[in-house]
């Protein structure tokens, strides 16, 4: 007895829909490829900014923990004979050994060339927000390399009658490569911190010292 085949109309059905599921497939994977690369990109050079700044605030706040500097002993404030500010000076010994002292402890950590780990669940590369913790953690590393630089700034502020605060900021820009696996990318990144302070009695004159030289 003959069996019975396939139409063969119902075949072809059967063919044209696998084909355009096929098409879809890869429409949506290569969509989704499409957006992991940027937004993983993106996660890392966030956690790399972080990275950096805690490299900064360590080291300074270790080269100060060192150095032990006050604000006399980054500035001098000169008075006239009647007790007005005539001019603030700078300690420049003092100035380029606490900004040595940071760019070294920076470098240090730079030079270390240590593999950076963080997760992200699977569910965030979709960027929807009903699923962005949902489905197992994917690992990411990368590394840091590049090199730092600093100044010393200053700003001044009204603190009422006749008074002003002196605030002396180190201002550090660090140039960093990022390297991952999948891409590499220079960044710079800028932080600024107060050093010292103190109050000032007396009017400050329109010009005075930089602070940096």
């Amino acid at each position: 007895m003959r069996k019975n085949l396939p139409d063969k109309k119902f075949l072809n059905k059967i063919k044209k829909y696998l084909i355009i599921t096929g098409f879809l497939i890869i429409g949506l994977i290569y969509i989704f490829e499409s957006q992991i690369e940027p937004f993983e990109e993106k996660c890392v050079l966030k956690q790399a900014k972080s990275i950096s700044n805690t490299m900064i605030n360590n080291a300074i706040l270790n080269a100060t923990d060192e150095l032990k500097y006050t604000y006399s002993d980054l500035a001098k404030v000169k008075y006239s004979d009647n007790d007005e500010v005539k001019a603030i000076t700078t300690v420049s010994e003092n100035i380029n050994n606490l900004k040595s002292k940071v760019l070294l402890n920076i470098q240090n950590d730079l030079d270390k060339n240590e593999m950076y780990y963080f997760t992200l669940p699977l569910g965030a590369y979709t960027q929807l927000t009903l699923i962005n913790n949902w489905g197992p953690d994917v690992e990411i590393n990368f590394r840091l390399s590049g090199s730092a630089k600093c100044k010393i700034e200053s700003r001044f502020d009204s603190a009422g009658l006749n008074q002003t605060v002196h605030h002396i900021y180190m201002v550090v820009t660090t140039n960093i490569t990022v390297m991952t696996p999948s891409f590499t990318k220079e960044k710079v990144y800028k932080s600024d911190y107060e050093i010292a302070q103190t109050v000032i009695v007396g009017n400050i004159p329109n010009t005075f010292a930089d602070i940096d030289k």
